[in-house]
This record gives C-alpha cells, sequence and structure tokens, in this order.
C-alpha cells in the first residue's frame, strides 16, 4: 500500500503546475484530429501507390521481355521512397496519438525542458512538439518564463 501512495505522490509532483485551458486544449485537439485526418488520407494514398508499384513489377514479371535495368532500378528506387514516406507519415501518427494523450491528461502544450507554456502558434504550427520555440532556438528556457517564436538578438 505504501508503494502505491509513493507512485501516487511522484505522479503529483511531476505533473506540470501550470498548463493550457480546458478551452485551449479543445482547440488543440482540434487541430490534432484534423492533423490526423490529414496523415492517414496520405497513407491511405501512400499504400495505394505502394500497391500500383507492386502490381507493375508483378506486371513485368510476367512479360516475354523484360523491362531495361534502368526502368527496374527507377521503380525500386520509387518504392524505396514510398516506404520511407510511409514510415515518415506512421511516425507523425503516432506522435499524434502521443499528443491526444498529453491533452488527455492536461500535460500538452508544456516544454519538457523548461516546464513552461509552449507558444500557442508553435502548438497550432507543430502540434506534435514537446519543446517551447525558446529551447529549440537557444538550447535555453527563458528566463522570463514566456516562449517566444521569434530569435532575440
Amino acid at each position: 500500500m505504501s508503494d502505491l501512495k509513493t507512485e501516487q505522490q511522484e505522479e503529483i509532483a511531476v505533473r506540470p503546475t501550470i498548463r493550457y485551458s480546458d478551452e485551449d486544449l479543445a482547440v488543440f485537439k482540434n487541430v490534432i484530429e484534423k492533423a490526423k485526418a490529414e496523415a492517414q488520407d496520405e497513407m491511405r494514398m501512400l499504400n495505394e501507390r505502394l500497391e500500383d508499384l507492386t502490381n507493375q513489377d508483378n506486371n513485368a514479371d510476367s512479360m516475354i521481355y523484360s523491362m531495361h535495368m534502368a526502368e527496374q532500378g527507377s521503380e525500386a528506387m520509387e518504392k524505396e521512397k514510398t516506404y520511407a514516406h510511409l514510415n515518415r507519415v506512421n511516425d507523425y501518427l503516432r506522435k499524434l496519438d502521443e499528443a491526444m494523450e498529453r491533452i488527455k491528461d492536461k500535460s500538452y502544450g508544456v516544454c519538457k525542458e523548461c516546464g513552461i507554456l509552449i507558444a500557442k502558434e508553435r502548438l497550432m504550427a507543430v502540434p506534435i512538439t514537446t519543446l517551447s520555440a525558446s529551447w529549440k532556438i537557444r538550447q535555453q528556457c527563458p528566463e522570463d518564463g514566456i516562449d517566444r517564436i521569434t530569435k532575440q538578438g
């Protein structure tokens, strides 16, 4: 029982003390859901592209005369690029899911390095971010605790 109590106390201590309002989190949730739908559409199109490329390979194998080696090479490169793109979109979808989890636990928008609120503009542009612009640009937390998008001289 005491182990459970210690775990709960540690969890409370780790939770951010500042956070975005429920209204802001609802706006961010909509942005993430839209980004997720777009990424899922992109995944569907990439899977169709991959299927087309695979079907072309199968059709070429059944032909009496094989394709020129250069054509085979360019198709193999196309497949490779499509697989790489699929992996990037899949990673993005995973990060969007993680962002949704942070919205659920109300830690979304808090910089994992500084503990400050990430600028709303940054979250709207990069909904999967976990770092403030201040940290990303200068590798340091802002002294005044306010995240700024622009570089300071």
